[in-house]
């Protein structure tokens, strides 16, 4: 027997089917349900379709189980043919893709990468890999509100951080601090303002790496690697503007111009093409 479920209309339940019984296939519609209907709005009768409509009775002689194990194989390639007609009307479930969260997430992820570092702070009396261990639990958890946030990868992103070494973690961390702390021209000033060189001065001196203000300085201070071997944190730069890579092709970490604020962005393929990456550490 198939019936419609009760929940959702839409999914039609299979139930065993005996072959025996005389009645192969009834639809059954709740009055209150969102099955079928007449142009009057009233359900569809529930039907029941005889054996003999789809089985013309034969007057060959058979035995009674050849006749009834080729009556059983009728009945699945029936259901199945049932299942078919289910998929066509009501389609497949479409594959999710990821979706960038609204930009008040931001603020959420700044607040989380605060707790990290607060928490980073208190863990002086651990060794240093007991430290990373607890660390690194909070960097995933960051890595994939940042993935969420762009719509990238989850795993790729927390993969990243999870390998970089614990200075980048922490400059990274540091710099996500300030999401949405506004732009302003030569500044560097922790939750007040930044600029590009700014923000990346701040982030680096946070775990002792002094950077001068200027983004080609910074640059030049730093040494040049190819974006497969750039871990987060490194260096992104181009002409005129510094960023913050974030382990994933055309992430970053920013602060780009006035009337913006520090914000993870995608740079436009056009730009990712061209920039340079440069680790601080080296």
């Amino acid at each position: 027997m198939s019936t419609w479920v009760l929940e959702d209309p839409q999914i039609l339940q299979l139930d065993d089917i005996n072959c025996y019984s005389v009645d192969i296939w009834r639809v059954i519609a709740p009055a209150n349900s969102t099955a079928p209907r007449l142009s009057q709005g009233h359900p569809v009768t529930p039907k029941t379709m005889n054996s003999t409509h789809l089985y013309p009775y034969t007057h060959l002689v058979v035995r009674r189980s050849e006749r009834t194990l080729d009556f059983r194989f009728a009945c699945r390639a029936f259901v199945a043919a049932a299942l078919v007609a289910v998929v066509v009307m009501f389609g497949l479930p479409q594959q999710v893709s990821a979706k960038p969260m609204p930009q008040g997430q931001e603020r959420v992820i700044a607040q989380s990468a605060q707790e990290a570092v607060a928490i980073f702070d208190s863990l002086t009396e651990l060794s240093a890999a007991d430290q990373n261990d607890v660390f690194s639990a909070y960097v995933a958890n960051i890595a994939a509100q940042a993935a969420n946030f762009l719509g990238v990868d989850v795993r790729l992103m927390q993969q990243s951080w999870l390998r970089a070494d614990m200075s980048h973690k922490l400059a990274l961390i540091n710099g996500l601090t300030q999401l949405g702390v506004p732009y302003k021209n030569n500044a560097a000033i922790e939750n007040v303002a930044f600029d590009c060189s700014g923000l990346v001065a701040f982030a680096w001196g946070k775990v002792g790496v002094g950077m001068t203000h200027g983004s080609s300085a910074q640059f030049a201070s730093a040494t040049r690697v190819k974006v497969e071997d750039a871990q987060p944190g490194d260096l992104i730069w181009r002409p005129g503007h510094i960023a913050m890579y974030l382990g994933v092709q055309s992430a970053v970490l920013q602060t780009p111009y006035s009337g913006r604020s520090v914000e993870l962005q995608m740079m436009n393929e056009r730009i990712t093409s061209w920039v340079k990456y440069a680790n601080p550490l080296i």
